[in-house]
């Protein structure tokens, strides 16, 4: 196995547990948009629970982006990194289309910058922080630390909710601006120049090797490794599903 092909059962298995909690997050919104149970039964605000996942989703997104552009760099040296990056972010981008129209047909409510969205800018935006990994979560630090003063600004146009400007009064399905999340990816980016020192695992990291290898965690592993796809099929399902549940439970 090259080093290239060669993947990381931690991450798989943490972005894995990220996928399973975002399906069992989504179980609940739609069981409680068909007013199944209560939106306390999580807790006073269960948003915060969404956005958990969210940040964990783009910290690992930042690893990952600092592994690939090592291993890219290693073997293809550094041309040709913006055109891969961009495309990569594209397409996110065009998938992040998809998914709004669907939502918004479905359950009349906008994504005008959801975590696709999110993701797909981080990736185009890439470039100029993977080479600098130490500025990467400098920066990524003062997008967070800058988020609650940009969310106290004026917003005199809906242009400014991409990012994170003005507090958004318009109800939406999914929304991660660019103030705080982008600096998430930003620390994942430094975080795994750390971990992964030139796309390679440092030795005192075996023990979450051993974590992630446990019998019965095959299943996390395989989510982490399709997370795209299972964010793409996954809410369809069980809105399908719960619909078809409150259909049965009305009659």
């Amino acid at each position: 196995m090259t080093a290239r092909r060669e993947r990381f059962p931690e991450l798989d298995f943490f972005r894995g547990l990220s996928v399973v909690a975002m399906v069992l997050y989504h179980l609940f919104w739609d069981l409680v948009y068909f007013d199944l149970v209560p939106w306390d039964l999580l807790g006073d605000d269960p948003v915060l629970i969404a956005k958990a996942i969210g940040a964990s989703f783009q910290l690992i997104a930042g690893i990952s982006l600092s592994i690939s552009y090592a291993r890219t760099v290693e073997q293809q040296g550094p041309g040709g990194i913006w055109r891969k990056y961009v495309l990569r972010g594209l397409k996110l981008l065009a998938w992040a289309t998809g998914v709004a129209l669907v939502v918004y047909f479905a359950v009349d409510m906008p994504i005008f910058f959801g975590i696709l969205h999110l993701l797909g800018t981080a990736i185009i935006l890439s470039p100029l922080f993977l080479p600098r990994p130490r500025l990467a979560g400098l920066m990524g630090l003062v997008l967070i630390a800058a988020a609650p003063w940009a969310a106290q600004l004026p917003a005199g146009s809906w242009w400014l909710v991409p990012l994170g400007i003005g507090e958004a009064e318009i109800p939406m399905a999914d929304y991660y601006p660019l103030l705080p999340w982008l600096g998430v990816v930003l620390v994942g980016i430094w975080l795994g120049s750390v971990l992964y020192p030139g796309g390679k695992r440092r030795l005192r990291m075996q023990a979450l090797v051993r974590l992630s290898s446990l019998r019965g965690t095959a299943w996390i592993r395989f989510c982490g490794r399709h997370s795209l796809l299972i964010y793409l099929i996954h809410q369809p399902l069980i809105f399908a599903l719960v619909f078809g549940l409150y259909t049965l439970l009305a009659n």
